[in-house]
C-alpha cells in the first residue's frame, strides 16, 4: 500500500515508495561538494528531497526530468521545520498507477460541467451568449476544458483545476453583483469563463507533471485566451462590448508584476481581478490545511506564494 506525501513523519524510513519527479538539480555545498536537489510528488502534495554525494551510485538519477516517476528508499527529516527526504536510493519505474500520481479535483467533472452551462445559459446577453456556446460547443475543446489545470503551481494545479477556479469564483462573483448593481453581471460572468482560457494552450501535462508550453513560455495564457476568443467571435459582435471583455483578460491579473500589462479600469474587470485573487489565496491556504491534516497542531510549513505559515488549530 502506497505511502502518500501527506503521511510521511519526521523519522519515517519508506522502502520502494513511488512518487513523480517535479524538479531536479544539482547544486553545491559550502564545501563544494555536488548534491541533487529534488521535488517529488504525489497526489496528495509535494516534498523537497536530497541526496548526497555519497549516496551517488545508489541513485540512478541520469537523464531524470519532470513528469517521471521513480521509485525510493528515503529517510524522511525535519529541516527548518519542513519535512524533507534524504534519498537513499532511486530509480526510474514504469511499474506505478497514475491516480495515485496525479492530483485530480475532488469533485464530479461532469456535474461541474452541467453547472458551467447553466451559468451560460442564464446570460442575457445574447452576443455573450452566442459567444460562449460557439466556444463550448466545440467537443475537442471541451474535452481538453473538463481536464484543464489552472496553474502549473500554486493553486488548483490539478486535473479539473481550471473548472473548479472558474466556479469557485463565479460563486463568488454573486455577493459583488448583488452590492454593486452597475456592474454589467453578463460581462463579468463572460469574463470569469474567459479569463483563463488561454490556460489550455499554456499548460500541459506531460507524464504525470503539469508543464508550461512553449507557448505558454513565449506568448502567455492572457495573449492566447484572447486569440482563441477572437476566433470564436460571432459576426456582428459589438465592438466595444468586445474591447471590455479584452480588458477583462488581460487586466485579470491585476498588477504589471502579476503578468497583466494594464491594471483594471472597469467595475467589470475589477470584481473578476479580486475574485481570480481571492480564489486563487484562500485556495492555497485550504492546501495548508489539507496537508497538515493528522499532524500535531501548530503552524503548517512555510507557503511560498502567500509569505506566512498558516495556523492548524
Amino acid at each position: 500500500m502506497k505511502i502518500f506525501v501527506k503521511d510521511l513523519k519526521d523519522g519515517d524510513f519508506i522502502t520502494d515508495e513511488v512518487f513523480s519527479v517535479e524538479e531536479v538539480q544539482m547544486h553545491k555545498t559550502r564545501a563544494q561538494n555536488p548534491y541533487y536537489r529534488l521535488v517529488l510528488q504525489d497526489r496528495t502534495g509535494e516534498v523537497s528531497a536530497k541526496i548526497w554525494q555519497d549516496d551517488f551510485p545508489n541513485c540512478h538519477i541520469k537523464n531524470l526530468e519532470s513528469g517521471d516517476v521513480v521509485k525510493v528508499d528515503a529517510q524522511i527529516q525535519s529541516y527548518n521545520d519542513q519535512l524533507q527526504m534524504i534519498l537513499k536510493k532511486l530509480d526510474k519505474t514504469e511499474d506505478y498507477d497514475i491516480s495515485d500520481l496525479v492530483q485530480s479535483t475532488d469533485k464530479d467533472l461532469e456535474k461541474m460541467y452541467s453547472q458551467l452551462l447553466a451559468v451560460i445559459n442564464d446570460v442575457k446577453s445574447k452576443d455573450l451568449k452566442n459567444l460562449l456556446k460557439d466556444i463550448f460547443g466545440d467537443e475537442v475543446f471541451v474535452k481538453k476544458y473538463k481536464r484543464a489545470p489552472a496553474a502549473e503551481k500554486v493553486h488548483h494545479d490539478f486535473v479539473g483545476g481550471l473548472l473548479e477556479h472558474t466556479l469557485e469564483m463565479l460563486d463568488m462573483s454573486e455577493p459583488l453583483l448583488k452590492s454593486y448593481p452597475e456592474a454589467d453581471k453578463d460581462l463579468v460572468v463572460a469574463g470569469i469563463i474567459l479569463h483563463d482560457i488561454g490556460k489550455l494552450e499554456e499548460l500541459a501535462l506531460k507524464k504525470t507533471a503539469i508543464i508550461r508550453t512553449t507557448k505558454g513560455r513565449l506568448i502567455g495564457h492572457l495573449v492566447l485566451g484572447i486569440d482563441l476568443t477572437r476566433d470564436h467571435l460571432p459576426k456582428e459582435f459589438p465592438d466595444e462590448l468586445w474591447m471590455k471583455l479584452e480588458h477583462i483578460i488581460i487586466s485579470h491579473q491585476g498588477e504589471l508584476e502579476n503578468g497583466s500589462p494594464i491594471k483594471p479600469a472597469t467595475i467589470e474587470a475589477a470584481i473578476v481581478h479580486f475574485v481570480d485573487h481571492a480564489s486563487s489565496q484562500i485556495r492555497q491556504f485550504q492546501k495548508a490545511i489539507k496537508l497538515g491534516e493528522g499532524r500535531d497542531p501548530g503552524f503548517s510549513e512555510w507557503q511560498k506564494w502567500i509569505g506566512t505559515q498558516v495556523y492548524l488549530d
